[in-house]
């Protein structure tokens, strides 16, 4: 029984060998996934910190010009604050299975990607009834003993496990790609408003100083680009929210076709992570621009 489970998974093993991915496209994408998460995550995070910035300027500028002020926000503040606590589970969720990817990529650290998987599809449950949480994939234990016990072709093992939990995995990728873009460009639009009202009021606040003839021109020139800067930086971020519709796309396409083992995933993996390195790479160049 033994000798004819090991004989049936070196024959699946064989079949299989031509589709499965290696360590360089799986931790490629592993890699572009976690940062394209991590950005949406801080993306997120901009309807707070722009409501909290219009606060903090407009209860400045009327502390500074003799009006009445407030040291909280008010419930003007408190009415644009919006509930992504789904939107930032899913992403964390996608980010802890991309980075357990990569550790089974480079270390074969299969249980931590299994657990990932599930943890994925658990989350993408709470977006909307169209995605169904996914349970934790289970790799056939023929499989396993062939590259544990044999020891024959522990690389293409190790890669017949992943893929397996890739492939499994799939379906909640799928519907996280058609699903977040929707529920994030609410996010955006309110957001986008937000920053618009943020400008005007970081303005107002500009203008003020400037009245102010005790003021000379560096300290006006410092406090302009501080102001440019976290202008620049909220832009860059909500357009990260305006954008997740292709950011998506990409992360659907490259991971079917890791999971069908397509001749194209690697091509499909490095225009996933370039759009992500890209993406990453601006909004950390304009927030360096500010020193922050």
């Amino acid at each position: 029984m033994r000798m004819s489970l090991i004989l049936a998974a070196l024959g699946l093993l064989a079949a299989s060998c031509a589709a499965l991915p290696n360590a360089d496209k799986v931790k490629g994408f592993g890699e572009a996934a976690s940062s394209s998460s991590t950005v949406m995550k801080d993306a997120l995070n901009t309807n707070r910190l722009v409501a909290l910035k219009t606060s903090r300027e407009r209860e400045a500028d009327a502390y500074i010009t003799g009006r009445s002020y407030l040291l909280r926000m008010d419930d003007r503040d408190k009415e644009m604050l919006l509930d992504a606590k789904e939107q930032v589970a899913v992403l964390a969720a996608l980010d802890q299975y991309a980075k357990a990817l990569v550790k089974a990529a480079d270390q074969g650290v299969i249980n931590e990607l299994e657990a990932a998987s599930s943890r994925l599809g658990t989350a993408a449950g709470t977006i909307g009834s169209a995605i169904a949480p996914t349970a934790a994939p289970v790799i056939g234990p023929a499989l396993k003993l062939s590259g544990r016990v044999v020891g024959l072709g522990l690389g293409n093992a190790y890669a017949a496990e992943i893929q397996s939990i890739v492939r499994a995995t799939d379906p909640t990728i799928q519907q996280i790609a058609e699903t977040m873009p929707i529920s994030l460009s609410t996010i955006a639009t309110v957001a986008s408003a937000q920053a618009e009202g943020f400008e005007v009021q970081r303005q107002i606040t500009l203008d003020t100083i400037r009245r102010d003839p005790k003021v000379d021109r560096l300290t006006l020139y410092k406090e302009y680009m501080v102001a440019r800067g976290e202008v620049e930086t909220t832009d860059t971020q909500i357009n990260a929210l305006v954008s997740s519709a292709g950011i998506f796309d990409q992360l659907a396409k490259a991971h079917g076709a890791l999971a069908k083992g397509s001749p194209d995933a690697a091509i499909l993996v490095k225009q996933f992570a370039a759009t992500s390195s890209e993406l990453a790479e601006l909004i950390k160049a304009v927030r360096n621009t500010q020193g922050s």
